[in-house]
């Protein structure tokens, strides 16, 4: 698990973004038995269970509450939404993606959050919505953001008509070119884009491409693949 950001919070908790690599192993739910996900969990994170969704390219953000004693998602349905939060410590949030962006969130005032922002997601508002939910429960702290291994535009073939109409929602900074010289979307530009219009900081982004750099990461759109990563964060107590 490689450690993004880390921030003192208000009161006195140390808050974590972290996302694995394939050296934690696959960790979809989707995919992954229920006793070697658990497995795998523990070893990158031990810091609590852990609670996932039902990514569908929505908007829908979870709470999580209290101090449930087991993971909530490796057996039975998951809950259909594409981010979480909490401000109780010791649980871990996860969203996983292996060519989407994952994001997560610290509000200084104590709350963790994560997303999973593919192209559906961004257009539908899923970065706005998390941020909205954060600041409705704690207040207008300056909330600072890590942005995850995602693909990158030279490698993000896109169709002109999706492209032209993002464009329009996060500027024309959307617009790129793959290495072909077709058209294409920079999912980073469009992240980064939400984000500022949000009045988030987003305070590190990786630079590491998933469709590139293959003995890390898996990816859909390069390889086929359906392995997937975690982007994690959690609150540790005082």
């Amino acid at each position: 698990m490689r450690e993004l950001l880390a921030r003192l919070l208000d009161d006195g908790r140390r808050a974590v973004i972290a996302h694995s690599t394939r050296a934690d192993g696959d960790l979809s739910p989707s995919t992954v038995d229920a006793a070697t996900l658990t497995e795998r969990r523990r070893n990158a994170v031990d810091a609590g269970p852990w609670h996932a969704v039902h990514q569908v390219h929505g908007d829908n953000v979870v709470h999580v509450a209290g101090d449930p004693s087991s993971d909530t998602d490796v057996v039975g349905p998951r809950v259909k939404a594409d981010a979480i939060v909490t401000e109780t410590s010791h649980q871990v949030l996860a969203v996983h993606s292996g060519d989407c962006v994952p994001v997560g969130f610290i509000h200084p005032a104590g709350a963790v959050a994560v997303a999973h922002a593919g192209w559906k997601g961004l257009e539908a508002g899923v970065l706005a919505t998390t941020v909205a939910k954060l600041r409705a429960a704690h207040g207008d702290g300056l909330i600072t953001a890590a942005i995850g291994p995602h693909v990158h535009a030279a490698s993000y073939e896109f169709g002109e008509r999706d492209l032209d109409r993002l464009a329009a929602q996060f500027g024309d900074g959307v617009v790129a070119e793959t290495t072909t010289g077709t058209p294409a979307l920079d999912l980073t530009h469009a992240t980064t884009s939400a984000l500022h219009n949000l009045d988030v900081d987003i305070s590190v982004t990786s630079p590491d491409c998933t469709a590139t750099l293959a003995d890390d990461y898996w990816s859909y759109r390069a390889r086929s693949e359906a392995g997937r990563i975690a982007l994690v964060a959690w609150l540790e107590p005082v």
